[in-house]
């Protein structure tokens, strides 16, 4: 995923700034491991997970809609 496009699934999702969005930013865009990113960003480890569950899941949606 490109910068650009976690920044449009970000506004989609209106989901918080902050540690947690910082770091799913690194794991899908960097492919960095979430513990790693959580490390890295001072994100909890669950916040994480549900950022990134959060932000594949506006992924999925925006790709059925768009028939892909």
């Amino acid at each position: 995923m490109t910068r650009d496009q976690f920044a449009a699934l970000v506004k989609l999702t209106r989901s918080p700034s902050g540690p947690a969005q910082d770091a799913a930013r690194l794991v899908l865009c960097d492919q960095m491991r979430p513990a790693d990113a959580a490390r890295a960003t001072g994100a909890a480890p669950a916040s994480v997970s549900n950022a990134v569950t959060r932000i594949r899941a506006a992924l999925e949606l925006a790709r059925a809609a768009a028939g892909n």
